[in-house]
């Protein structure tokens, strides 16, 4: 069968070649409609339930409405974990999913939870939202400010432009900082309303009837028809405010004891970029986005405003067309320079026309792995491309081995039609296998779970597909190519003279081949335990971000605005420092920050400054001369940077503490946070948690001083820090003798101070809320003395019926399965210290506490970390397995099988050298890569051992050993030479795949020797050969 199709596609040749050509139109036009990404999207487990209760406090949100709601959740079969975080007047409750369950199916027995608590709920609060979490990827920021224009009338452009942008096809998310929804707010004086002797409780009745915007119904007449509505209230600011209103008996017009005012609602946030108020526009887009085509759209959208409105500078910034471009230049210039040096390389080795066929192989194989990824709806980015790289030496292997294989068989005199078939026919089963093995080394590694594995998973993905591409070219396009290229003049290049030096060597080996062996088994794995004992281990390596953040605290008193006029005094420094920095621009929110682990907080007294930087300077010899010429996107613009972001923060961080910010401004958090990659917000974190409050925050205290004294954490902080001071009111017996309970008072001081929506209505363009407040609501003294109604019309000041105690709020609350837990958080410099050595350090201590009965959890790297360790576990044994099968059907023979398997475990000394001299610690990515070296360091193996098993004698084996040579060391260098750029010139972001280039490359290195040397002289061995 397998001999009739390589006939069929060889004796077809028209037919082939039309196939060939169909392919990679089609290959092209799946490149162009792929979508292009830096990070692959992936679907969250995550089901959250968010509410909004506004005046409520931590405490009282925590037991009137998120402990109702965790306990109902129990009963929820196929949750893994319940997370909440409680802010005040807000709370999120983060439901993971158990493995393989449907999220959408879950999502409706949460909303069933949630409707069925709702009766014990708070009336007046909003009902909790429900929602299946997905992940948007971000795309840009526009920012718009002006010279001319206020801030008010930057808002009301804020929503036009907005509204454009979210008519651009596939983007799917706008948020604004810095502008907020328009509406009337009503300002009650209570001075003005006492001296009409009016009752407040009426007033408030009043104004909620002010507007009534729902429809009456329909009169059906014999003639015509109608529909009934109300004028829906006030269409000004003046007609409400000349609304003549009766209170009982007396008639008044609302301005006579109200100032009305439209208004944009107080921002939670505000926005500046460069120095100037702005309002910011932050876009994500949907998963089946092209970014590079949206930001074209948007782009297009800015021109024709700018145009429009010469009042308004737009700003695009964070632009991430630009870095996916920049990351897809890096790669792919990096794969055609592999494929080209390969070629050239064959070329020296073997000869031109063998050189040419493998030249047309490699993009042959890369067309047809875009067109799987296209199908099947994966994405270009990063990870698949690092796939593609690697990938890239190893899928030379079958079009050498089958090649060379033709070449031989034509130089014996066949035709070459008849050479290609009978040549590949002959390959076809080892090059199988050893594709297979590849395979089985790569796939497990979609064991690994989470998040993490949801972006690692790409790689093998990428990697599996090109390889099984290669496969498929080798087997119906390679053999008509070589058929009509190898020729019996062109001979290959002759290696007698480096056969002979390998066989001098091997003869040496074989002479002293017990104390060889007695000295590996003994002195590999010694080196190897002496290497691991000495390294250090990190999730992933640090790389060249394109911006770094500055997030802020100060004295939770202090209001938004004042906090926006802080951080614009640091933004003005900072622009000073800008050439210092390679600043490209400097933006700030005053009401909104991540802190140093990464979790978002909203209060007025944060701050969070991005310092957008230029564009890196060409370095190395790939950035100066490769990826300029062989890039699809490469533009020279804006690249001045000379320093890496790490050393910038390290500069930004020093300056900082130099200007005495913390003490000028009295702050009480200001930490230099770079972007991590994957799901690890912070690299330790400690989670506390005990009945004994005080005990708590001595501990937490405690650690962060012990943390903040290890040289190499760059900064730590803990969550237990105190919020907005909650005053109590209790009625006393002179007031419950009055006839007065919690409820009434409670209810009328909403009114004043709580900002309640009354009613709705329309203006001339959209529909606005009315809502009412104390003119003096932010005065303590009035409040104190606030006039309360009793029944009989009398009044009564509200400090005469009521006690007021004050106590100690914390900012937020974080829970997880219901149990309240506070963190402590560190960041560490990986090049001085890892979170594994710091959290040793502080052993002693954290036994100490457990002593002391507080329960510690570990979450950060240490927790992925444990996570990691069991995926690997059973990925290795997975891989091993399956390889070992493979060998099996192979060989057919234990003995042979576990001869070429032996050479996995050695082989990992490679990678832990190429580690050390690359002076990179271990990491995520150089497991995976060792994962994966063992299905390639076998394949190499595979070839040596299906020509050692003929051996009869230690002659054979000279012999044989050294009719492999050649296409083991090719394969090996091709391999190499493909990973050479990601292990020597890293650039960006694909420095965090460094690791695993490094364990593939090093590794394969060492294994080739082992292949060489250690395999033969093993098999001699056991085979007791003379």
């Amino acid at each position: 069968m397998f001999e009739r199709m390589l006939k069929f596609f060889v004796n077809n040749s028209r037919l082939n070649y039309t196939l060939f050509l169909l392919m990679f139109f089609a290959g092209i036009y799946s490149y162009n409609k792929i979508p292009k990404e830096i990070f692959p999207n992936f679907e969250l487990d995550i089901i959250s339930i968010s509410g909004n209760y506004s005046g409520a406090s931590v405490d009282i949100l925590d037991k009137m409405i998120v402990r109702e709601i965790e306990d109902e959740l129990k009963s929820v079969d196929g949750i893994d974990s319940i997370s909440s975080v409680i802010n005040p007047g807000k709370f999120s409750i983060y439901i993971e999913l158990e493995k393989g369950k449907n999220r959408f199916e879950m999502t409706k027995k949460v909303e069933d939870v949630v409707n069925y608590t709702k009766s014990n709920l708070p009336s007046d609060m909003d009902d909790p939202i429900v929602t299946a979490l997905e992940v948007r990827r971000p795309l840009a920021e526009v920012s718009i400010s002006s010279s001319v224009l206020n801030l008010e009338q930057l808002k009301d452009e804020a929503d036009l432009l907005k509204s454009k942008l979210l008519s651009i096809n596939n983007l799917a998310e706008v948020s604004i900082y810095g502008a907020s929804d328009k509406l009337y707010k009503i300002y009650l004086n209570e001075k003005k309303i006492e001296a009409y002797g009016l009752d407040k409780s009426a007033i408030f009745e009043k104004i909620k009837s002010l507007s009534f915007i729902f429809p009456i119904g329909q009169i059906k007449g014999p003639e015509k028809n109608f529909y009934l509505s109300t004028y829906n209230g006030a269409k000004t600011q003046d007609e409400l405010a000349n609304t003549l209103i009766k209170i009982n008996t007396t008639s008044i017009y609302l301005k006579d004891i109200a100032r009305v005012s439209k208004k944009f609602e107080d921002s939670s946030t505000l926005f500046s970029l460069n120095g100037e108020n702005a309002v910011n526009f932050s876009l994500k887009q949907n998963e089946i986005g092209n970014a590079i085509l949206i930001i074209k759209d948007v782009e297009e959208l800015i021109i024709k405003l700018t145009q429009e409105n010469k009042n308004i500078t737009y700003t695009l910034r964070r632009n991430e067309s630009e870095k996916i471009k920049d990351r897809l230049n890096i790669v792919i210039s990096n794969i055609l320079f592999g494929v080209i040096m390969i070629t050239i390389l064959v070329a020296i080795l073997i000869n031109i026309r063998m050189a040419i066929i493998i030249a047309i192989g490699i993009p042959t194989a890369f067309v047809m792995g875009v067109i799987y990824l296209y199908l099947w709806g994966y994405t270009i980015n990063m990870i698949s491309l690092v796939g593609v790289l690697i990938a890239l030496g190893i899928i030379v292997d079958d079009a050498i081995v089958v090649s060379e294989n033709i070449q031989q068989h034509i130089e014996e005199g066949l035709p070459p039609k008849e050479a290609a078939v009978i040549a590949t026919k002959e390959m076809a089963k080892p090059i199988t296998i050893a594709s297979i093995t590849t395979l089985f080394a790569f796939i497990p590694s979609l064991m690994i779970s989470g998040n993490l594995g949801e972006v690692i998973k790409l790689i093998p993905i990428a990697f599996c597909a090109l390889v099984l591409a290669s496969l498929l070219e080798s087997f119906i396009f390679l053999p008509i190519h070589a058929a009509h290229t190898l020729k019996t003049k062109s001979k290959t290049l002759s290696w007698k003279k480096i056969n002979t030096i390998y066989s001098r060597i091997i003869h040496f080996f074989m002479r002293w081949k017990k104390s060889f062996l007695f000295l590996f088994i003994i002195l590999v794995p010694a080196f190897m335990v002496g290497i691991v004992k000495t390294s250090k281990f990190q999730m992933f390596p640090s790389f060249d971000a394109s911006t770094i953040n500055i997030t802020i605290k100060a004295d939770v008193n202090i209001k938004v605005e004042e906090s926006l006029e802080i951080v614009k005094k640091i933004e003005a420094d900072l622009l000073f420092k800008k050439n210092d920095f390679y600043l490209r621009n400097v933006s700030s929110i005053a009401g909104y920050r991540r802190d140093s682990a990464n979790n978002s907080e909203r209060f007025p007294y944060v701050m969070y400054i991005t310092l957008e930087l230029q564009k890196i300077k060409p370095f190395n010899f790939v950035d100066k001369y490769i990826t300029p010429n062989l890039s699809f996107y490469y533009d020279t613009d804006g690249r001045t940077r000379e320093d890496k972001s790490q050393q910038i923060s390290k500069k930004i961080n020093a300056w900082l503490k130099k200007q005495n910010y913390k003490e000028k401004y009295n702050l009480l958090d200001l930490s230099v946070v770079e972007r991590k990659v994957g799901p690890i917000k912070s690299d330790i974190k400690i989670g506390l948690y005990s009945n004994d409050y005080q005990k708590i925050l001595q501990a937490l205290s405690k650690i962060q001083n012990k943390l903040e004294n290890i040289k190499g954490v760059r900064s730590a902080a803990n969550s237990a820090n105190y919020g907005i001071d909650e005053i109590k009111i209790k009625i006393n017996s002179y007031g419950e003798q009055l006839g007065l309970d919690e409820g009434y008072v409670g209810s009328f001081l909403s009114n004043m101070y709580l900002s309640k929506k009354k009613t709705t209505t329309f203006d001339d363009k959209e529909m606005l809320d009315v809502k009412i407040e104390s003119s003096n609501k932010n005065i303590y003294a009035n409040f104190k003395n606030l006039e309360i109604p009793l029944k009989d019309g009398s009044m009564v000041a509200l400090n005469e019926i009521s006690e007021f105690e004050i106590i100690k709020s914390v900012e937020k609350l974080t829970k997880d399965d219901g149990q309240t837990n506070f963190y402590v958080f560190a960041n560490v410099d990986s090049k001085m210290i890892t979170s594994t050595e710091v959290l040793d350090k502080i052993d002693p201590f954290l036994k100490q506490l457990k002593s002391e009965g507080i329960e510690l959890t570990f979450k950060g790297e240490n927790e992925k970390k444990r996570e990691l360790k069991n995926d690997m576990i059973m990925a290795t044994a997975l891989a091993l397995t399956l390889i070992m099968i493979s060998m099996l059907y192979l060989f057919n023979s234990f003995k042979e099988t576990f001869i070429v398997m032996s050479v996995i475990p050695f082989s990992f000394l490679g990678v832990l050298l190429g580690h050390n001299i690359m002076g990179l610690n271990l990491s995520m990515p150089s497991l995976i890569g060792a994962l994966g070296l063992s299905g390639v360091v076998i394949n190499d193996g595979i070839i040596m051992m299906t020509y050692l098993k003929k051996s009869t004698s230690l002659e054979d084996i000279f012999f044989y050993a050294s009719k492999r040579f050649r296409p083991i060391v090719l394969t090996t260098i091709t391999t190499i030479i493909g990973l050479s750029s990601l292990i020597f010139f890293p650039t960006g972001q694909a420095t965090i795949f460094q690791p695993m280039a490094i364990a593939l490359g090093f590794g394969l290195a060492w294994g080739t020797i082992l292949n060489l040397l250690y395999l033969p002289v093993l098999y001699g061995f056991t085979n007791r050969l003379k």
